[in-house]
């Protein structure tokens, strides 16, 4: 890909001229970390003069706390203000519930990193139950129609087994696209979808989370854009999805699969999932069909213990260490 230039205005050559992007990388210091960040600024071709674009770098330091989030898998602003706002509560009101001053809360979901603390106390009233108690024990903070009707469509929600869903879109479903999830954002009706089309007749879990890595991972080979928009980390039984405990425990939530533990020779036991209904494969496009089903047939034979060993000698996997995420740049080198 060539460099990128435009004509612009250069203030130190005080004249028009050729500018090119270049992207510049900084270490900066979040609670006694060092944080790696790409800068892209804009050079003059004619005096070397480099511009900070604020539309693309608004700051340092909240690109910096956006990666350290990340890294530690912290909710990031958007986390906060999209979940706050799907329950139709006020930064005040929230504010008021959690026991936080409305100026902290709304520092949080306008970038400023969120101590230890806060993080865990916004993470327990993310969970339905928790935050319809709070609103239940509260007194005097919201008018007795307001009250009501919060708790109303709080207990909807609970009853809806769909709320697990959005819990789940809040927390993971808006993190940006890039190469760690194939340039593209959770798609939990091609997730769940998969799922059951890998577990028709039974499969276990190790197994499955590895149909899950290959068949994304070929997908963006292809197409340059991953199937489900999951995550992989490199964990001890190979590349596994991000939170895969989450996603099965949703479809069982809804009784769209069920666990069986099966005992092996040697004493093994593993837990295999099973599909209790069939995938929409609608969802689909042809080419995702054609990968994933390719995938099935391939490791139809690979018990659980030579596929893991199998996805061990990928590339992407031997380069990384464990508990890092595997980068979809690596499916250029994919072993399958």
């Amino acid at each position: 890909m060539g460099t990128i230039t435009f004509k612009g205005l250069c203030t130190n050559c005080e004249k028009e001229t050729e500018f090119e992007r270049v992207v510049n990388k900084e270490e900066l210091n979040v609670k006694g970390e060092l944080v790696t960040i790409e800068v892209e600024r804009s050079r003059c071709k004619n005096c070397g003069d480099e511009v900070l674009d604020p539309t693309k770098n608004p700051d340092s330091f909240a690109l910096a706390y956006r990666e350290y989030r990340k890294k530690h898998g912290l909710l990031q602003p958007e986390d906060i203000r999209d979940w706050r706002a799907a329950h139709h509560l006020t930064q005040a009101e929230l504010a008021r519930l959690l026991g936080l001053g409305t100026a902290t809360l709304n520092r949080y979901e306008n970038g400023a990193l969120q101590n230890e603390s806060h993080e865990r106390l916004l993470r327990l009233a993310m969970e339905p139950s928790n935050l319809l108690i709070l609103i239940e024990k509260s007194e005097q903070l919201f008018s007795e129609d307001r009250k009501r009707r919060l708790l109303i469509a709080l207990r909807e929600s609970e009853e809806n087994p769909c709320s697990v869903d959005r819990t789940i879109l809040i927390n993971f479903g808006t993190l940006e696209i890039s190469e760690l999830n194939g340039y593209k954002k959770l798609d939990l009706s091609k997730l769940y979808n998969a799922i059951l089309f890998f577990a028709k007749d039974g499969v276990l879990k190790t197994k499955l989370n590895k149909l899950l890595f290959y068949s994304d991972f070929k997908h963006f080979k292809e197409y340059s854009i991953s199937i489900t928009g999951l995550e992989y980390a490199h964990l001890p039984y190979g590349p596994t999805p991000n939170n895969y405990e989450i996603y099965y425990a949703s479809l069982a939530s809804k009784k769209l699969v069920e666990f069986i533990e099966e005992t092996y020779p040697g004493g093994y036991t593993g837990e295999v999932i099973k599909s209790m209904k069939d995938p929409d494969l609608n969802v689909f496009s042809v080419g995702e069909l054609r990968i994933m089903a390719s995938v099935k047939e391939d490791f139809k034979n690979f018990t659980a213990t030579k596929i893991r060993d199998y996805s061990h000698k990928e590339v992407g996997y031997k380069e990384t260490k464990k508990g890092e995420s595997i980068s979809y740049s690596y499916a250029n080198r994919l072993n399958y």
